[in-house]
């Protein structure tokens, strides 16, 4: 259960279907009927199977209505929160706007007069002339990302070295966007996310959106959210409608026209034009994208993508290390799979669509139980950058477990063979969430197999997140010898040998 003192939660909300309203998700809907081919959509879920096996769950609307909605088991994306890594930024910069269309803030007000206690004894030129614009143009103008500490992240940030002046060069940085979540929470006198809760969470039904926080206890900002693929879609959409949502004004139009024009080239490096998506632009804590649209973007996948000239939204989540190619499959099938006016409805193609969606699942590790007892018993793990200590596999009255000791300590867990099994562990202990770190209690779903050459293969995803736990066992030399690694964010390799018994 995670701390009421560091995070925010609300009410998990009822399912819907696979084709439901945007609203309510309570009336079905065709993508035919509004414009899109079953086809494309088809073709682009063969593909991101094809490509990756990692894409967790999506949603695509158009004209304001959800045409297809799915998740990959043993994820459920459209239900349970899922982490957002840096897609969270536009959820703060929506605070921003927020605070702004209520006049509490201006965009060319200096970072150093909203913190006057916690700035640096020594207040540089650059330092005083740094504006809330320049943060959300990620033109802050000093180095790289510091905020590691137990200490107060506010004065970690403001005393960061400056390498240019504010608001002359682009450098993407989640310490700008912490500082403007404490921004949030200092103008507005409510924790960021009682904020968003109030004036955009609440009005849209997101009603299970949580976050990490700093040791101080201010949202991350720059990352840390957690929200449903549903959610995030609502927020596109939100977006799409220039602020509007069921006929009410949320935020103010001239807002969502500043946050996702380009307000400043991106990029890394001395290239400045490219056709990347990411060298199209960025605007207020939004990429612009090609095709005229534009996007919120985490780590391996996180996206929410709003096509105006389309009128529509895809929203993923993902545990990709192809971001590019993630965005090149959404161009390639879904774009040319939406037209103006509507198609001729094709029931066996939609129903087959619904039943596509209804049935996703991630593969499980191929193979059976044959020979599973020699691999059976404790493994240690040599030393590695995350601090697993060791892995030991059990088969108790036919149910296979393994206990996984790490930081945090040991957890035990059900593993399913060509099925995957949910259980719960903990492997960082930090009470604050320093990028990369997994803290908390984390849900895992569990599966291995021995295959066909006699291997034992492991996998362990974690539900919330983007880590995922690949182990290979194999007998070398009368020994057994476990090669492996965490992939994800901060992810590290990891192998042991023992001898067989």
């Amino acid at each position: 259960m995670k701390s009421k003192a560091l995070f925010f939660f609300a009410a998990t909300f009822c399912c819907g279907l696979i084709f439901a309203s945007g609203e309510d998700c309570s009336c079905s809907v065709t993508p035919e009927s509004q414009g899109v081919s079953s086809q494309g959509i088809l073709d682009w879920i063969d593909a991101c199977e094809k490509e990756f096996d990692a894409v967790h769950g999506f949603v695509i609307r158009r004209h304001g209505k959800v045409i297809a909605e799915g998740s990959w088991k043993p994820f459920d994306t459209l239900n349970e929160p899922h982490i957002l890594y840096s897609h969270t930024k536009s959820f703060i910069s929506t605070a921003i706007g927020l605070l702004v269309d209520e006049k509490k803030l201006d965009l060319d007000e200096r970072v150093v007069d909203i913190f006057p206690y916690d700035l640096p004894a020594e207040k540089s030129d650059r330092l005083k002339s740094l504006r809330v614009r320049d943060l959300l143009t990620m033109n802050m103008g000093t180095k790289d990302h510091q905020l590691k500490t137990n200490k107060s992240w506010v004065k970690t940030a403001l005393a960061k070295e400056f390498l240019v002046d504010p608001g002359t060069r682009f450098k993407y940085d989640s310490d700008a966007t912490f500082l403007l979540s404490a921004i949030v929470q200092k103008k507005s006198q409510m924790k960021t996310m009682d904020y968003l809760e109030e004036k955009l969470f609440k009005p849209l039904g997101i009603r299970n959106a949580w976050t990490t926080c700093s040791p101080e206890g201010i949202a991350c900002g720059g990352w840390g959210m957690h929200m449903t693929t549903r959610d995030i879609s609502k927020f596109g959409q939100l977006y799409l409608n220039e602020g509007v949502w069921k006929g009410r004004q949320i935020i103010s139009s001239d807002w969502v026209r500043l946050a996702t024009s380009k307000q400043t080239a991106s990029g890394w490096g001395d290239v400045v034009e490219s056709d990347s998506d990411w060298y199209q632009g960025y605007g207020f804590q939004f990429w612009r994208c090609r095709y005229n649209a534009y996007r919120a973007d985490g780590a391996y996948g996180q996206f929410t993508i709003v096509m105006p000239d389309q009128d529509a939204v895809v929203s993923i989540n993902a545990s990709l290390p192809d971001m590019v190619k993630e965005l090149e499959l959404v161009w390639k099938h879904l774009l040319p799979a939406m037209k103006k006016g509507t198609f001729a409805e094709n029931k066996a193609l939609s129903d087959k669509l619904s039943r596509r969606c209804r049935n996703l699942m991630l593969k499980t590790p191929e193979g059976s139980l044959d020979g599973i007892e020699k691999f059976l018993g404790k493994y240690e793990f040599e030393k590695n950058s995350r601090g697993f200590e060791s892995i030991c596999f059990n088969l108790e009255n036919g149910a296979l477990t393994c206990s996984l000791k790490a930081r945090a300590g040991e957890w035990k867990v059900p593993v399913g063979v060509k099925e995957w099994k949910r259980g719960k562990l903990k492997i960082d202990p930090e009470n604050y969430e320093s990028i990369g770190l997994a803290i908390l209690d984390q849900s895992v779903a569990s599966a291995l197999a021995v295959d066909s050459k006699g291997e034992l293969k492991f996998r362990m995803l974690f539900i919330d997140a983007t880590l995922c736990l690949d182990l290979t066992v194999a007998e070398k030399n009368s020994s057994l010898v476990l090669d492996g690694k965490l992939s994800g964010m901060y992810g590290t390799k990891l192998s042991a040998t023992r001898q067989v018994k």
